[in-house]
């Protein structure tokens, strides 16, 4: 599913990318808005890692999109 993304979301796609493999997670009471429609559109994934801490990890789909938009 195809979604436009905010400036906000372009960002975070952009940090995902940096963090390569790992991922990155985020601590509650951060919030996870653009992040949770990232997950929702298959631009990455989620896991709880903690009650309060989630990795989120950038897809294949999630890499072809922050592609396109670099050009």
């Amino acid at each position: 599913m195809a979604i436009k993304l905010t400036s906000e979301e372009i960002d975070l796609l952009k940090q995902l990318a940096g963090a390569g493999e790992g991922g990155r997670t985020i601590t509650a009471p951060a919030q996870r808005g653009g992040m949770t429609r990232l997950v929702e559109a298959g631009y990455a994934t989620e896991q709880a890692v903690s009650l309060a801490t989630n990795l989120y990890v950038i897809t294949t789909l999630g890499r072809k999109v922050f592609a396109n938009l670099e050009r």
